[in-house]
């Protein structure tokens, strides 16, 4: 079960650096209940460092939990709970629906991420319902997944699958494709769209 730490003042969401109760949170059946409450003193120091040491201090409490919320939470403190790999959420409540929203923004957010992950693992062309015939759109690609590149999408293809037609989307042809004297390329402007069609056949001896 998800966990989420509340850090709040006596129970009330206030900005961080007022705070001085950690509350871990967990689902039972319907409702959720705190299961663990952590005083602290209030934040301190009027360093960078020192309100890092205090930060990291009180991070200690949310121990396991996979988020924390806060009325405000910003600045070093932010960055503290950030790279822990804390969810972050700032909300003037901590009543149920504040809670399960946040677990559902969780759960969507790690879709989204396994979708991408997915996505950028099978990046490449995939064959049409005509046997050695291929497709990609980069364009659409690249706007789900802007870290690949077009190399990265089509090389290892054009490398290493037999085909006898790739047929790519795209912004504008790749450098690196068209100046590739390996390929023969037809290329069609779209429809006025801004996009490029490009179609691809190994050059024949």
């Amino acid at each position: 079960m998800e966990k989420i730490a509340v850090i709040s003042k006596d129970q009330e969401l206030v900005p961080f650096l007022y705070c001085n109760l950690v509350e871990i949170f967990e689902k039972e059946g319907e409702q959720w209940r705190a299961v663990r409450t952590a005083p602290f003193s209030p934040i301190t120091g009027n360093t960078i460092e020192k309100l890092r040491k205090e930060t990291e201090a009180i991070m200690t409490l949310a121990e396991d939990a996979k988020a924390v919320l806060c009325r405000e939470l910003s600045g070093i403190p932010f960055s503290v709970f950030n790279q822990k790999g804390y969810c972050i959420f700032c909300s003037e409540k901590a009543d149920q629906d504040t809670l399960d929203g946040m677990i559902k923004d969780i759960e969507e957010s790690d879709e989204k991420r396994r979708r991408k992950e997915e996505m950028i693992q099978n990046a490449g062309p995939v064959e049409t319902q005509t046997p050695g015939i291929y497709f990609l759109d980069l364009v659409q690609l690249q706007t789900e997944c802007p870290e690949v590149s077009s190399k990265k999408a089509l090389l290892p293809f054009l490398s290493n699958t037999p085909f006898l037609e790739l047929q790519i989307v795209c912004a504008h042809i790749p450098p690196w494709l068209e100046t590739d004297d390996s390929y023969e390329k037809k290329v069609c402007n779209g429809n006025g769209n801004g996009k490029v069609h490009i179609t691809i056949t190994r050059k024949q001896c």
